[in-house]
């Protein structure tokens, strides 16, 4: 019986722990979206809590100021993730069925790139795109995020694919399948919650990078939301309401996408092969 006690104190302690660790994870969100429709007196008079009346002109009034941003950032965000997406898929799959010289040595050389520090690459980007005549525009912004993201998604799907049943491959190439077919027809659907963690973690960087897009855009009106949402608070530190609405409309995408694709994103942390 008091071993019996004894568990039942640990599991209560455990759930203790947990309960306390998700409200400090949810509630700066859930500070964030209350903060957003609330006026300047509702925010001073209740700072932590929902205020009534909700104040839906919030949203109406920020939504012109951060649209720009936010359509800009899907642009970039979707031309960045479907790039990496398709090379990688090729890419992995290369490293994890063929044999060919130096495959170990050029995966871990990809794998080193991984280790330098981005702000190293800053200024040989910068140069590059210069010379080429990309500063200013969309490919300036996303071809070096493709080049960034690149290493980390071949990692990813290289180990998805190499942890796919042979014999699975070796009975379709009995069937007359090529490699393509195989690829496209057996690898790419047991391999789904690879890609898409892949999806999950890429749009994260591209939709929150703020560094590259301020050194290789000069025009506001092209600027993603993390670096747009910078002069954004500059122009609404004042109003507190606004300033959480734009807040929470910038985050809205993500949290959309990340809905959807939680349960691939799941399987693919846990290494799972089922769609």
């Amino acid at each position: 019986m008091s071993m019996f006690k004894r568990f039942r104190q640990i599991a209560l302690l455990e759930q203790t722990i947990l309960t306390i660790l998700a409200f400090l994870t949810l509630y700066p969100l859930f500070f964030m979206v209350s903060s957003s429709f609330k006026t300047n007196d509702q925010f001073i008079t209740n700072f932590w809590g929902l205020s009534w009346p909700l104040n839906l002109e919030n949203y109406i009034d920020v939504f012109p100021a951060v649209s720009g941003f936010i359509v800009n950032s899907i642009i970039y965000t979707v031309l960045t993730v479907s790039i990496v997406a398709v090379l990688a898929l090729f890419t992995g799959y290369a490293f994890a069925r063929f044999r060919f010289a130096g495959k170990e040595f050029l995966f871990l050389a990809m794998l080193a790139l991984m280790m330098l520090p981005g702000v190293l690459t800053l200024a040989p980007l910068f140069v590059q795109m210069r010379d080429w005549g990309w500063l200013n525009t969309r490919q300036g912004v996303v071809l070096p995020w493709v080049a960034t993201q690149l290493v980390f998604a071949t990692f990813i799907m290289r180990i998805f694919f190499e942890k796919l049943p042979k014999e699975v491959f070796e009975a379709a190439r009995l069937d007359g399948a090529s490699e393509l077919r195989l690829l496209w027809s057996v690898a790419i659907p047991m391999a789904l919650p690879g890609l898409g963690t892949i999806v999950i973690i890429d749009s994260l960087f591209s939709w929150n990078n703020i560094i590259w897009p301020l050194v290789v855009v000069f025009d506001r009106d092209k600027l993603p939301i993390a670096p747009g949402m910078i002069g954004f608070r500059g122009d609404y530190y004042t109003d507190f309401g606004l300033l959480f609405a734009g807040y929470t409309l910038a985050s809205l995408p993500l949290i959309i996408l990340f809905i959807f694709m939680i349960r691939k994103f799941i399987k693919g942390l846990e290494g799972g092969l089922s769609v």
